[in-house]
């Protein structure tokens, strides 16, 4: 029985930390910016890194190469680094394109301006960063000193990730949405396990290493956004908020999993960086056995139509689509498992919008799980409906398509506004493996 109460004992600690970490999303991985000129050094935060670095060695799993710089940041100088940050990812229109994706799926409003709501958001969760083009480690002034200790740890554990692989070059080294999503969530992942184990252990006086603590799951980040402390994470669209809240939840079970199949507790880089999304949500498929997604994407537009922006979702985005429209979380784990690559393109021609969607699956009956989930997706937005290739709804119309391409089942959706063909969409086209 003692052993019994001590894990209870454990897990309700451990869960009034998880409910700590939402006030602790940081920004790592950020560029060199104008904005950040204007810090502050500060010896009591120097004095906090230089006694956390071995503690944060020892939990991590990553060595100490050099000190990290540490710097007081304002809320202006956050919110300036907020817009140039968001300028070198989505320069020019990108940012307003993805929106427009997005819309197309029927996952953001026509109203919502994209751009306010990341800055907004962000600065109501940033409270630290790690800039690894300076290696300087900044601290909001305004945060408390409960959190600075836990954010300090937290953006350590980025800096000793970018002494050992550079966390920029990572990031930027794929160009697909949902590889980008698994590679950030593995690196945030590790610095939020980090930062629990050590947050355990100042509140138990216990030490357990992050693999020891109850497990992490994406599930409990519904849980997390309290709207009554964090209105803009609470109030944002599905699509925005649950890629962020599983980068640190779905990240951090992938560690803790990680570490208990390889003793030898192994930084997420190299063999073990994951490839999708799908490798994160069912961790066998990295951990056990391999399953690269297949690489594709949508060849150029014909006729008049252009194309306005291509992407991908991954398995994460699509059960994000499938719950959304179903409203049934269950049914859209179901539709989104067996994901083995998507590509997407949005064409516009004199006004008019379709969206050509590509999917690779694992199996036959994978494929034909989504094609019966996004019949009843489309019948839930457009209503209508139909019974062979084309559906029809009252504003819009779709074709599925059940395509085979080197043996791999494919399904292919053309949306388009009623009454308007896509007569010849783009065709698939399947890019080399490369690992």
């Amino acid at each position: 029985m003692g052993g019994v109460r001590a894990v209870r004992a454990a897990r309700c600690a451990f869960e009034t930390v998880l409910v700590m970490t939402i006030a602790y999303f940081t920004l790592s991985c950020g560029r060199a910016s104008e904005g950040q000129q204007a810090n502050l050094t500060d010896a009591e935060l120097e004095r906090m890194v230089e006694e956390l670095l071995p503690r944060i060695e020892e939990l991590s799993g990553l060595a100490v190469k050099r000190v990290p710089a540490v710097r007081r940041a304002s809320s202006e100088t956050l919110e300036t680094y907020l817009l140039e940050r968001l300028e070198a990812e989505y320069p020019d229109a990108t940012l307003e394109n993805l929106a427009a994706a997005y819309r197309a799926f029927g996952l953001i409003s026509d109203t919502l301006d994209v751009r306010d709501l990341l800055v907004d958001l962000l600065l109501e969760q940033a409270i630290g960063y790690y800039d690894p083009v300076r290696d300087v480690l900044f601290i909001r002034d305004e945060a408390s000193g409960t959190m600075v200790d836990a954010v300090i740890v937290h953006e350590l554990v980025h800096a000793l990730q970018d002494q050992q692989s550079d966390l920029d070059s990572l990031t930027h080294s794929v160009t697909s949405n949902d590889a980008r999503t698994a590679i950030q969530s593995a690196m945030e992942g590790h610095a939020t396990a980090v930062m629990l184990a050590y947050q355990y252990s100042e509140m138990t006086g216990s030490r357990l290493a992050p693999e020891d603590l109850p497990e992490l799951g994406p599930e409990m980040g519904a849980a997390m956004a309290d709207p009554s402390a964090f209105p803009e994470l609470a109030g944002a669209p599905a699509i925005v908020r649950e890629p962020l809240l599983f980068a640190y939840l779905g990240g951090a079970r992938y560690i803790q999993r990680l570490w208990r199949s390889e003793p030898d507790r192994p930084a997420p880089f190299g063999v073990w960086l994951p490839e999708s999304t799908e490798q994160l949500i069912h961790t066998e498929r990295l951990l056990v056995e391999r399953d690269s997604p297949t690489p594709m994407r949508v060849g150029d537009a014909t006729g008049d139509w252009r194309e306005m922006y291509a992407w991908d979702l991954g398995e994460l985005e699509m059960r994000i689509y499938f719950e959304e429209h179903l409203g049934d979380s269950q049914l859209a784990a179901r539709a989104a498992a067996g994901w083995d690559g998507d590509a997407y393109s949005l064409l516009v021609r004199d006004g008019d919008v379709a969206l050509v969607w590509y999917t690779a699956w694992d199996s036959d009956a994978d494929a034909d799980e989504f094609s019966d989930a996004y019949r009843r997706a489309f019948a839930a937005r457009h209503g209508g409906g139909g019974a062979g290739e084309l559906l029809l709804g009252s504003e819009r119309q779709a074709r599925v398509e059940r395509l085979d391409l080197s043996g791999i089942p494919i399904m292919r959706v053309v949306e388009s506004a009623a009454g308007i063909e896509v007569a010849e969409p783009p065709e698939i086209v399947l890019e080399p493996q490369v690992r």
